[in-house]
């Protein structure tokens, strides 16, 4: 049978704790890519600035679905594109400026911030190896297809951020959250390559919120053990795989006869 595997990477097939691919993750992934029968595809909320974390594993993904869908590259090339409109992410600058809030900004290749303070040392420090720099007028001399918060007070902005009808939210760790435009997500990015490979099962595997719509849009949908999004996913997935830290995500899926 032909298939199309998605991917999530972060806490799916990267470890955030140990901040690496495993060793059997990476054999697996390896497999996939090797299988004629088989597309591999990756989708992440990280734009091309934070892709580094894949190593050498890079190269084995045809598709990479970006920035929460907003970005997906075939073999490396742009496929499909939506930024965020200068005047939307001027606004909201400006909201979160008025409550002494930093936000990220992701564009095609770089990442930045409004300004850096404890918030985002503290958000960068748990989750990447990369820090961006402070450039509030990014969003003037680049496409944004991304914007972030991460701070303790972030509900204020939230509430003006959902004000935007163009706007969709995704919660991620620690209680930061993603801004795309409406409509963008994993799952409408993966709904533009099932129209290329129609006839192939598509298995889809993730840990967080912004991964559910894609599982349940799969054949196969397959969530990570003590994912951040289980409770809100019950009947949307057919599978609950290893804890990535366990490093057994090929052994359960060769035991469930899915690869």
């Amino acid at each position: 049978m032909k298939k199309l595997f998605v991917f999530d990477l972060d806490n799916t097939l990267r470890s955030t704790n140990l901040r690496k691919i495993l060793p059997n993750t990476k054999k697996l992934i390896q497999e996939i890519s090797a299988n004629p029968d088989y597309v591999l595809a990756l989708a992440t909320g990280r734009g091309l600035a934070k892709l580094d974390v894949l190593e050498d594993m890079d190269s084995f993904f045809k598709y990479k679905i970006l920035v929460n869908g907003a970005i997906t590259l075939e073999d490396n090339l742009i496929l499909n594109e939506n930024h965020i409109k200068k005047e939307v992410v001027e606004d909201i600058i400006n909201a979160a400026n008025q409550r002494n809030i930093a936000v990220g900004l992701v564009g095609m290749k770089d990442e930045v911030v409004t300004f850096i303070d404890k918030e985002v040392e503290k958000a960068f420090d748990n989750f990447v190896d990369k820090k961006p720099k402070a450039q509030p007028t990014f969003y003037l001399e680049q496409h944004v297809y991304q914007m972030w918060v991460f701070h303790k007070d972030e509900k204020m902005l939230e509430k003006e951020i959902r004000q935007h009808q163009d706007l969709e939210i995704y919660h991620w760790h620690d209680g930061g959250f993603d801004i795309v435009p409406k409509g963008i997500s994993k799952a409408s990015a993966l709904k533009e390559l099932m129209k290329k490979y129609p006839d192939y099962q598509v298995i889809a595997v993730g840990d967080g919120h912004n991964d559910l719509d894609m599982i349940r849009l799969a054949d196969v949908g397959i969530i990570m053990k003590i994912s951040r999004g289980i409770k809100d996913a019950q009947g949307s997935f057919q599978y609950v795989a290893p804890h990535v830290d366990h490093d057994a995500l090929y052994d359960f899926l060769k035991t469930q006869h899915i690869i």
